[in-house]
């Protein structure tokens, strides 16, 4: 059989989130799953209602990452939009972890 399996690719992108929530809560809770999932990049806040950040990790953990900021239950009515852009292929990590950025 094929033991040669391709190892998951690792996926770059941009995002963005639109929606009323409380910074310093929402800051810590993007970081705070990001970091269980393994992606790296940042989160930073750019107006009132308005988070912009970069991902890197598997695609399918990406996917996951934006499913959980939707639908948690805190956040869920808040949240307008969560916006993924720039998706591409990437060879290595630029990033080390997840970070807040101020």
């Amino acid at each position: 059989m094929g033991t040669n399996e391709e190892k998951p690719k690792i996926m770059a992108c941009d995002f963005e989130i639109n929606g009323n929530v409380k910074k310093e809560a929402f800051e810590l809770f993007a970081a705070a799953q990001a970091k269980i999932l393994g992606l790296r990049g940042y989160i930073m806040k750019v107006a009132d209602d308005k988070y912009n950040g970069q991902l890197e990790g598997e695609g399918k953990v990406i996917e996951k990452f934006q499913t959980l900021i939707k639908s948690a239950a805190e956040y869920v009515s808040a949240i307008k939009d969560f916006i993924i852009k720039n998706m591409k292929v990437i060879q290595e990590y630029t990033y080390s972890t997840f970070e807040v950025k101020t």
